[in-house]
């Protein structure tokens, strides 16, 4: 899946897994980006949006 959200622009963010020993190793931090048909400007558009601007963005009926 994309790794971007066609709206926010949020993309991954980097940092570290810490063990129970307190050791450090990178891991990334990916947005929860889903696949919509969503109506946008009067037309139908497909995008690539994260669940948080889903959950927060003005209520837009979903094709289908």
């Amino acid at each position: 899946m994309h790794g971007r959200c066609d709206v926010c622009e949020r993309k991954p963010g980097y940092g570290h897994k810490v063990s129970h020993s307190n050791r450090k190793t990178n891991r990334r931090f990916v947005v929860n980006v889903q696949h919509r048909h969503l109506m946008i400007d009067g037309r139908m558009r497909t995008v690539n949006i994260c669940t948080r601007c889903l959950r927060t963005m003005v209520k837009v009926p979903k094709a289908r």
